[in-house]
C-alpha cells in the first residue's frame, strides 16, 4: 500500500433488496490529507458508497481500508477517527453554538483533557469553523450556511482523520457553497484531514484535489476536474451528465486487477470517555432543554393538578362506612337484617374502592406514558450522530431514568397522599407511595424502551397509548378474564400489579375483604407486585439500551 494512501478502496459491491446492484465493483484510493468530491447523476450509488465507507452500510464483497486499518477495527477501537455528517446536521434547536460545542467535547473528547486544554481546543475548533460572532446565538435562528459550519465544527472537536460528508452543501446558494468548498480545501491541505464530499453541486469541483465520478454504481473515473472532463471528451459538467444520462457506461475506466497490500498506519486519535463521565454531561444538556421547554413542564405541571382531582370527583363524600355484622344468634331477625345492609353495603363499596384504586394507577400509567414515550424518539437523529462518535448507550438510557425516577416521584407522591387525604383512604401512605411510585416508573421505562425502538416521536407516542389501552381489560380489575388469559397477561400489565399491590395496603380493613369477596380476580401480594414491577423496569432498561445500539445503522 502506498504509505501516502489515506483510503483504500478494491471490488466494493453492495445489493439491496431483490438484488439491486447499488454498488458494482467499485476500486479507488485517496492520499493523505486531501480533498475528494463524488459526484453522479441521482441514484449513481453516491450516498451508498459514502456511507459505505463510513461503516453505516455493509458491502456484500470487497474491502475498505483507512489508513490500512478496516473500517469495522476503526469504529470498534478508534470511533472519533471517522466523522460522518449527513446532508441534513440535526441539533437541539434550543441550544447555542456555543453549548453544542461543549457538549460535543464533554461526550466526545477523552476524559484525561483537562478543562483548560478543553476550553483552548474549542476556541480553535471555532476559529476554525468561522464561528466566533455566532457562539452565543440559538442554532434554530442560523442560516443553512452556518448550520453546516456548525455540524463541521461538531465534528472536528473528535479531531478525525478521515472527514466523510454527504451532500452537505446541498440546498446552499452558490456563494455559500464556494465557501464550504474552500473551507473544506483549506480543512485538507493545513490540518491534513482526508475529507470526501458527495455533492450534487458542480460549479466548484476544481477546489478539491479529486472528483469520482459514478455512474449505473460503476466507478467512470477518478482525477481532477480538468482530467475528467479531457478523458471523457465532454466540456463541461453538465454535458458529462447529460452523456451518461443517454447511456449506461459498459466498462469502468478505472479498475484494480488484485486485493490490495498494506500495513496499518498510526492513527492520532484518542477514545472518547466513558459512560460514567457522558452521563453527567447529558443529565447537564437534558436538565438545561427540559427548563427551556416551557410547554412541557406546564403539561407536566397540569397532570400532576388535574388527575388526582379527578379521583377526588369520584369520591367526593369520601369512602362509606361498612356495617359491622352482629353476630348474636338470639336475635335471629336482627342478625338477617344487618346481613342484608351488609350485602347491600358491601357491593357499592367494593366496587367503589377497587375502581378509586384502578382509576388512580391507570392514570398514573397515562402519565408515565407521557413521561417516557417520546424521550429518545424525538432525540433519535441526535443519538444515532452521538453514537456514531462513542456515546455509551448505557449512559444515554441512564440519564433518561434519572428524569424518569424524578418525575415518577413526584406524580406518585402527589397522587398518594392528596387521594389518602382528601378521600380518606385507610392504609401506610409510605407503602401506598411505593407501588404507585414502581408502576408509574415501570410504565415510564416500558415506553422509553418504545421510544428508544419507534421511528418517530408520534408513533412511539401511539404505541405508548394503545399499551396503556389495554391496561384496564387485561388486568381483570374490571370484568375477571379466563384464567389461560389472565396467566399469559398478567405478567406484563403493570396496572394489575399497582392494582394488587396498593389493595394489599388495605388488607388490615374491612374494604379489602369486601374487594376480595366481590372479584374473581387474585389480588398479588404486596412485594410480590413491587418485585414485577422492579423486574418490568428493568427488562424496559436493558431493551433501550439495545434499541439504543441499532440507532446509528437504521437512522442514517
Amino acid at each position: 500500500m502506498d504509505s501516502q494512501s489515506a483510503i483504500q478502496v478494491f471490488d466494493l459491491t453492495v445489493v439491496a433488496a431483490e438484488d439491486k446492484v447499488l454498488l458494482s465493483q467499485v476500486s479507488f484510493d485517496i492520499p493523505n490529507g486531501s480533498f475528494t468530491t463524488i459526484v453522479g447523476l441521482s441514484g449513481c450509488g453516491k450516498s451508498t458508497l459514502i456511507k459505505t465507507l463510513a461503516g453505516i452500510i455493509t458491502p456484500q464483497s470487497g474491502s475498505v481500508t483507512m489508513g490500512g486499518h478496516s473500517v469495522a477495527e476503526i469504529k470498534e477501537q478508534f470511533p472519533l477517527a471517522i466523522g460522518y455528517i449527513p446532508q441534513f446536521g440535526t441539533f437541539h434547536a434550543d441550544l447555542s453554538v456555543r453549548e453544542i460545542l461543549v457538549y460535543a467535547a464533554g461526550l466526545r473528547l477523552p476524559s484525561s483533557v483537562d478543562s483548560d486544554t478543553r476550553e483552548k481546543w474549542i476556541i480553535h475548533i471555532v476559529e476554525v469553523a468561522g464561528l466566533i460572532h455566532l457562539l452565543d446565538q440559538k442554532y434554530s435562528t442560523l442560516s443553512g450556511g452556518q448550520m453546516r459550519r456548525v455540524a463541521l465544527a461538531e465534528e472536528l472537536v473528535g479531531d478525525p482523520a478521515f472527514l466523510l460528508l454527504d451532500e452537505l452543501t446541498t440546498g446552499l446558494d452558490i456563494f455559500s457553497d464556494g465557501e464550504i468548498m474552500r473551507w473544506l480545501r483549506d480543512l485538507a491541505h493545513n490540518l491534513g484531514k482526508t475529507i470526501i464530499l458527495v455533492t450534487h453541486g458542480t460549479e466548484h469541483l476544481a477546489l478539491s484535489d479529486s472528483t469520482i465520478f459514478l455512474h449505473e454504481g460503476r466507478l467512470i473515473f477518478q482525477g481532477d476536474k480538468q482530467s475528467l472532463l479531457q478523458t471523457l471528451g465532454v466540456g463541461s459538467v453538465e454535458e458529462l451528465f447529460g452523456k451518461f444520462s443517454r447511456a449506461k457506461p459498459e466498462s469502468r475506466i478505472s479498475k484494480k486487477t488484485s486485493p490490495p497490500t498494506f500495513e496499518p498506519q498510526p492513527l492520532q486519535t484518542e477514545r472518547p470517555p466513558n459512560g460514567w463521565f457522558q452521563f453527567p454531561v447529558l443529565l447537564s444538556r437534558q436538565t438545561r432543554l427540559l427548563l427551556r421547554d416551557k410547554w412541557q413542564l406546564i403539561i407536566q405541571a397540569a397532570l400532576v393538578v388535574i388527575f388526582p382531582l379527578l379521583v377526588a370527583v369520584f369520591a367526593l363524600d369520601g369512602l362509606p362506612q361498612v356495617r359491622a355484622l352482629t353476630e348474636s344468634p338470639s336475635n335471629l331477625v336482627r342478625t338477617l337484617e344487618n346481613q342484608i345492609y351488609y350485602l347491600r353495603d358491601s357491593v357499592g363499596t367494593a366496587s367503589l374502592i377497587s375502581g378509586l384504586v384502578m382509576f388512580q394507577v391507570i392514570l398514573l400509567t397515562l402519565i408515565g406514558a407521557n413521561n417516557g414515550a417520546r424521550e429518545i424518539a424525538k432525540e433519535r437523529p441526535i443519538f444515532a450522530k452521538e453514537l456514531f462518535a462513542g456515546l455509551s448507550p448505557w449512559a444515554c438510557v441512564s440519564a433518561k431514568f434519572s428524569q424518569l425516577i424524578v418525575f415518577s416521584f413526584v406524580q406518585a407522591f402527589w397522587m398518594s397522599w392528596f387521594v389518602k387525604t382528601v378521600c380518606g383512604f385507610p392504609g401506610s401512605l409510605a407503602a401506598q407511595f411505593a407501588i404507585l411510585f414502581a408502576t408509574t416508573l415501570a410504565m415510564s421505562t416500558t415506553c422509553l424502551a418504545i421510544s428508544a425502538a419507534a421511528a418517530s416521536p408520534e408513533r412511539a407516542s401511539l404505541l405508548s397509548i394503545y399499551l396503556v389501552g389495554f391496561q384496564l381489560p387485561l388486568s381483570g380489575s374490571a370484568l375477571a378474564l379466563p384464567e389461560w388469559l389472565a396467566d399469559i397477561c398478567r405478567p406484563f400489565i403493570s396496572a394489575y400489579w399497582g392494582w394488587s399491590g396498593y389493595l394489599r395496603t388495605l388488607d388490615s380493613t374491612r374494604y379489602f375483604r369486601l374487594v376480595g369477596e366481590s372479584t374473581k380476580t387474585q389480588i398479588a401480594e404486596y412485594f410480590t407486585s413491587l418485585a414485577v414491577l422492579g423486574l418490568h423496569i428493568v427488562v424496559a432498561l436493558l431493551l433501550a439500551t439495545f434499541f439504543l445500539k441499532l440507532l446509528p445503522k437504521s437512522t442514517r
